[in-house]
């Protein structure tokens, strides 16, 4: 059996300079001042390997560039979190790796971890960088990835009856729960299966549907239904936009997908396509 997931009691908040990151910023506050949670804000400053040397001088100068640029993205985060009466610490680090960094600090105990879609040098608004790319293909912990500014008033709760949705939607109650947030319970039935029988089609999608209600019942939740037939990574997108959703939530890994680095092919996909900010819960 999973271990079921406890409160949200903290918070990682890598960050830089982009308006992405500031998003996500924002979404981090929000969470944290209704849950309590405390909030550690990190930046990772990326070493690169240079094709000559330079002289010490020059050397050192530019690296002092780098840390003043780095502690002052870290203190202004800060600034932020405390201006919403969070508790927050701050950490900085360089490393050849930004996403490895990020990954292996967060396995102390963080309960979420709050990025923004891209760095500062993505042109698509709302394209993945690959920072947090492969933050989101390898991350053990929940990672919500802010495209867009949020309130977290209703979300979007892809089930598809995986243990990994199942997890999704546990991470969802709670947040609904903190957040006074509506939830709607979305469910794609492959539009191959509709026209070979809409009657299947519907009694398997509506099963779904059915179980994913009942394991929230006795929650104090508004709950929405929706049952959709087609491609499942474009319908969930389109649901997620048309539906002026604030979050869309997804499992890790997909029922019936075969896996593709830690992620299903539907979820990965959505990720990289939706203009919504995303929650993606791994099932370890």
């Amino acid at each position: 059996m999973n271990k079921s997931i406890g409160p949200i009691n903290k918070i990682l908040v890598p960050v830089d300079h982009s308006t992405s990151s500031l998003l996500g910023q924002e979404i981090a506050a929000a969470i944290a001042k209704k849950t309590g949670a405390s909030v550690t804000v990190m930046h990772v400053m990326q070493e690169t390997a240079s094709a000559f040397s330079l002289p010490t001088t020059i050397d050192t100068e530019l690296r002092g560039m780098v840390e003043q640029n780095a502690q002052a993205t870290v203190d202004n985060a800060r600034k932020l979190f405390e201006e919403e009466g969070v508790s927050v610490e701050t950490e900085t680090m360089a490393s050849a790796d930004v996403a490895n960094s990020i990954l292996r600090f967060s396995e102390d105990n963080y309960d979420l971890i709050v990025v923004g879609a891209h760095g500062e040098i993505q042109q698509d608004t709302f394209a993945l960088g690959g920072v947090t790319k492969k933050v989101m293909m390898h991350t053990k912990r929940p990672l919500l990835i802010a495209k867009k500014p949020s309130t977290l008033s209703s979300l979007l709760v892809n089930v598809d009856g995986s243990k990994s949705a199942f997890k999704a939607l546990e991470f969802a109650v709670k947040l609904a729960k903190t957040m006074n947030s509506r939830i709607t319970l979305f469910n794609v039935q492959e539009q191959k299966l509709f026209e070979l029988s809409e009657k299947t089609a519907r009694n398997i999608g509506e099963k779904i549907l059915a179980d994913a209600s009942s394991s929230i019942k006795e929650e104090p939740l508004k709950i929405d239904n929706r049952l959709e037939f087609g491609v499942p990574q474009d319908k969930i997108v389109e649901a997620a936009e048309k539906g002026g959703h604030d979050l869309l939530v997804l499992g890790g890994k997909g029922h019936g997908t075969i896996k593709r680095f830690l992620l299903g092919s539907v979820t990965d996909d959505v990720c990289h396509r939706a203009r919504t900010s995303i929650l993606v819960v791994p099932n370890p």
